[in-house]
């Protein structure tokens, strides 16, 4: 039985009249659209129904709770800003499916974006199909970052599960700064000035190595493709961490390295640097930001032309340079010069500096992290499975994902192609799953 829980109708909605500041990463990402769809994807498998009522309440008060979903993005030459875009019609923003081929529909609404100049920021669907439910979620990663996707996913499973039990405590969730300040606030005057002056990391060779993806005249179709480690090699990769003194992400780049050099053409003394996203959190107390927001950077990892005879040899490699990333304040490498130059000069020239200076890693990784199963409850509903993944790549921009969920991996490539790029994609994971059963 529900337990009483006020939800707020979208009808009511008082977020036309608010504005809100638009921070460096949201205008960065607005400015990647020219790579990817800059939008964040994520689904949750569940064993049994969903309340439709229910998902469908907590959908439509999240949006209030967090008002940049309801909000648009206003340009402006000088500083662009989100304003409340007010009402909005339910089926806008949550819907329910039948499927008899509950894949292909989620794809097909994977594969949707969010327009971030009319709003709402954020797209979710119910696929139901013999007695089971996949909740699948579609946000503008101008919005916020894997790790903030994955806030708004506990928050909206505390909303849903409200509904059914009754907690007088107050929601552990607060909407608060979504600037980088944030850290900034964190650090000492010295510690400051030596950021000043850390220099970017160039990438290697940029324009030599690219994923072999079709390049076919015509309409290239959005695809996300995933896979899954079984949770036995993922505890093997566990064992063999503890052991050795590296980390699982660790082993999966030496692996995804090793993949690579098997499947790309890369010329002999030539090497392959592959960015990998770092959550700037890591700077905050308890890791936690002050709101749902884009907190992420990336650090380049660079190993050399030669990866190694074996797994091992590549996983030592990769532990030493990552290492020698993480004594240097990872990811805060150019961050003291965005804030300068998004604080005082317009948004117009702010963008024709970053076109003409910004290199876009053709090849990367982003490790999303763990999905908290003890944060990721729906009720009493049994979770089979849950992954989030972030934008969909245009030729010839190509990164893995990664998220962990209840000791089992889910890799994904998202990316604008061809039917016969699926089997490349397969191809690829083969390679990879065979680098990781090494271990």
């Amino acid at each position: 039985m529900r337990g009483s829980f006020k939800v707020i109708p979208a009808k009511s909605n008082t977020n036309k009249t608010r504005r809100f500041r638009a921070e460096i990463w949201d205008q960065l990402q607005y400015f990647f659209q020219e790579y990817n769809d800059h939008q964040l994807h994520g689904v949750i498998y569940f064993k049994d129904l969903l309340d439709w009522e229910a998902i469908k309440k907590a959908v439509i008060l999240s949006i209030d709770i967090v008002p940049l979903l309801n909000s648009r993005f206003v340009l402006n030459c000088f500083r662009p800003y989100w304003q409340g875009s007010g009402n909005y019609q339910e089926q806008d923003v949550i819907s329910l499916s039948y499927a008899t081929k509950p894949d292909q529909e989620i794809n097909r609404f994977l594969t949707a974006i969010t327009n971030e100049l009319t709003g709402p920021q954020l797209k979710a669907t119910v696929v139901r199909c013999s007695g089971k439910d996949a909740l699948c979620i579609v946000m503008n990663h101008m919005v916020c970052d894997g790790a903030g996707f994955k806030e708004y996913l506990y928050l909206l499973a505390a909303l849903y599960t409200r509904q059914y039990v009754q907690d007088t405590a107050p929601l552990n969730f607060i909407y608060g700064s979504r600037s980088s300040r944030q850290i900034y606030r964190q650090l000492n005057f010295m510690t400051k000035l030596k950021l000043f002056f850390l220099p970017n990391e160039p990438l290697q060779n940029r324009n030599d190595i690219y994923f072999p993806l079709s390049q076919e005249s015509g309409q290239a179709t959005p695809y996300i493709l995933k896979h899954k480690m079984p949770p036995e090699l993922f505890c093997r990769l566990k064992k063999y961490g503890r052991d050795h003194a590296v980390t699982i992400n660790d082993i999966i780049l030496a692996a995804y390295y090793r993949a690579l050099y098997n499947i790309v053409d890369i010329a002999p003394g030539n090497s392959l640097t592959i960015p990998c996203m770092v959550d700037l959190r890591r700077y905050l107390p308890d890791k936690k930001a002050d709101g749902i927001c884009n907190l992420s950077s990336m650090i380049l990892c660079h190993i050399g032309s030669e990866i190694g005879d074996s797994l091992e040899d590549t996983i030592k490699k990769v532990n030493r340079a990552m290492q020698a990333k993480k004594q240097g304040f990872p990811g805060m490498h150019g961050l003291a010069t965005l804030n300068l130059l998004f604080r005082f000069l317009p948004f117009s020239m702010v963008k024709k500096i970053i076109k003409k200076n910004y290199v876009n890693p053709l090849i990367g990784m982003t490790n999303i992290g763990i999905i908290d199963s003890n944060r990721l409850r729906f009720g009493n509903l049994f979770i089979e499975d849950a992954f989030v993944t972030g934008s969909i790549k245009y030729f010839p921009y190509f990164q893995l994902a990664l998220t962990t969920y209840n000791n089992s991996i889910t890799f994904s490539f998202n990316f604008y192609g061809f039917e016969q790029d699926i089997e490349t994609i397969k191809r690829f994971f083969k390679l990879l799953d065979d680098e990781l059963n090494k271990i």
